[in-house]
């Protein structure tokens, strides 16, 4: 592939230690790197860091004489920020402690009793719910049919009140949870 004559007269420029050459390649490259880190587990203060390296490493080949561009200037970038991004990824993922999973177990476990307290009440309140709004409720959310076989099924005139009658029905479930709550 030949290299762009934009890449190769930016590489002249950094070359020559020019700022305006650094602002350039931060500008043209950085939203990608951005992109590329933050749609893999990382921050924006991730990507600039890693941006950072990956011009040092481009600063210091190129002051070396040892720097040689076989493809664009954006794949090089990409490549260098992309390897160093996944040893750090790596690296982390090493770093975990085993304190690390007992807290998540632990954090998963209070989730878990606290749900079962929610599912509780909630069993708890339907029970003191009358028996249609029950059904009605059930049909609804469990069986998950549409207020027209609701209508038909529990004897309404048509789908809007048995809506109509599904909205009331909620208004009281949330009445009785809201007190099961308190006690």
């Amino acid at each position: 592939m030949s290299v762009d004559t934009h890449d190769n007269e930016l590489i002249e420029l950094l070359r020559k230690g020019e700022s305006a050459a650094f602002r350039k390649l931060y500008v043209q490259h950085f939203n990608m790197i951005r992109y590329f880190v933050i749609n893999n587990n990382g921050r924006e203060e991730d990507a600039r860091d890693l941006f950072q390296e990956a011009s040092v490493v481009l600063f210091e080949q190129l002051s070396s004489g040892k720097f040689e561009l076989h493809s664009s200037l954006k794949t090089w970038i990409y490549a260098v920020c992309r390897n160093k991004w996944l040893k750090q990824l790596e690296k982390k993922k090493k770093n975990i402690r085993l304190t690390d999973f007992e807290k998540a177990e632990d954090v998963m476990m209070e989730e878990k009793s606290s749900n079962e307290i929610i599912h509780q009440q909630l069993r708890i309140s339907l029970s003191r719910l009358g028996v249609g709004c029950r059904k009605l409720l059930l049909l609804f959310y469990y069986f998950k049919k549409n207020m027209e076989e609701i209508a038909t099924d529990l004897g309404y005139t048509n789908a809007d009140n048995a809506k109509s009658q599904k909205y009331k029905c909620l208004q009281k479930l949330k009445t009785i949870y809201s007190g099961s709550e308190t006690q």
